[in-house]
């Protein structure tokens, strides 16, 4: 972004001096709610985020267990009777290729790979 000039400082130095912001709420109003069930609704809120974290860690441990199994079969899927897992590699690009000249693109277009195991049940129905 190009600098402003002094007069364009002046203009948002005074825009800024008319208003107040409060203190405990930077972004916007904030206002407290007595309501049980708000504070309910927050409550399970919280409690998924926390279970969501917990499942988010096991997922992650169990994804490091079937890549090193992966690794040790040197194979790309690994089949039993009941599932399916599938490594493949993708690629993701940084920028904006529609913003740019195609001889810029590839000249500086960073592009970063990383793994994805895809999990699929076999059979019929899923199991809840």
């Amino acid at each position: 972004m190009a600098p402003k000039g002094a007069a364009g400082k002046a203009k948002a130095k005074a825009k800024a001096g008319a208003v107040k912001k409060d203190a405990a709420s930077p972004k916007g109003k904030a206002g407290m709610v007595t309501d049980s069930k708000v504070d309910d609704v927050l409550r399970k809120w919280s409690e998924a985020k926390a279970a969501e974290a917990l499942a988010h860690k096991e997922v992650e441990a169990c994804k490091t267990k079937v890549e090193a199994e992966l690794m040790k079969l040197g194979v790309d899927v690994l089949k039993t009777p009941n599932f399916e897992v599938t490594k493949r590699t993708q690629s993701r690009e940084s920028c904006g290729k529609a913003d740019l000249p195609a001889d810029i693109w590839t000249q500086y277009a960073k592009t970063s790979s990383f793994t994805v195991l895809a999990l699929k049940e076999l059979g019929g129905k899923k199991s809840k």
